[in-house]
């Protein structure tokens, strides 16, 4: 599903030159659910970022369903994303101004694909993630966790290819966490969606199949 080949990223900033990511190889299968971990600053986000197409490497390859996404330039790759890949961040970034259910249906909308089946498939999922009563509020109508479940639908709408998440309970409290994370790897399973997860939670960690621990930019095990 997604494979690295010695990614290396580096950023500059003043004089110095920070090292972020320092020859990453990995494999990812389809279906897994898996953990990035590690201390802050170890390179987690950025690796999330480049298996996004969120950034590019300084150096390297990276194959997602055996596409090379190091030689795609931004049109493509902005049009990879909005096909094959689905997001859930830590501050839900849900837009205001829309409702529930607008917020879901955005990838969508991006892409021009709204429609009848997409407005039910979009309704499915509120429903699976308890956020049916909920569709036509506003983000500020909604509790931490109801933003995180409608960010987790908006994310899946697609029916992308992988999930990923950064720090996806980062903002919420005990309980809300572990709904969240239930409701991802149960979600995952029922659409059959590969995940990525950055994490500093245990208990997230231990939700994943494998774990993919981080230190200095390198793959400790």
């Amino acid at each position: 599903m997604l494979e690295t080949r010695d990614l290396h990223k580096s950023y500059q900033t003043g004089e110095a030159r920070v090292d972020a990511l320092r020859g990453i190889t990995l494999k990812i299968l389809p279906g897994e659910i898996i953990a990035i971990t590690g201390p802050s600053g170890c390179g987690k986000s950025t690796l999330l970022h480049i298996l996004g197409a969120l950034d590019t490497p300084s150096s390297g390859q990276i194959y997602l369903e055996g596409h090379p996404l190091h030689s795609l330039d931004d049109d493509k790759l902005t049009a990879l994303r909005r096909l094959k890949l689905g997001f859930v961040f830590q501050f839900f970034h849900l837009l205001p101004t829309l409702t529930v259910e607008e917020n879901v249906l955005l990838p969508l909308l991006l892409s021009g694909r709204v429609n009848a089946a997409a407005r039910e498939r979009a309704h499915n999922l509120l429903t699976s993630v308890s956020l049916a009563d909920r569709s036509h509020h506003r983000p500020h109508q909604l509790s931490g966790g109801q933003l995180q479940r409608a960010a987790i639908a908006r994310a899946l709408i697609h029916q992308p290819s992988i999930l990923l998440a950064d720090e996806p309970t980062g903002n919420l409290d005990s309980a809300s966490s572990t709904a969240v994370i239930d409701l991802i790897t149960s979600l995952a399973r029922q659409e059959k969606t590969t995940v990525v997860i950055v994490t500093h939670s245990e208990k997230v960690a231990a939700a994943a199949s494998r774990r993919i621990s981080l230190v200095d930019g390198r793959i400790q095990s």
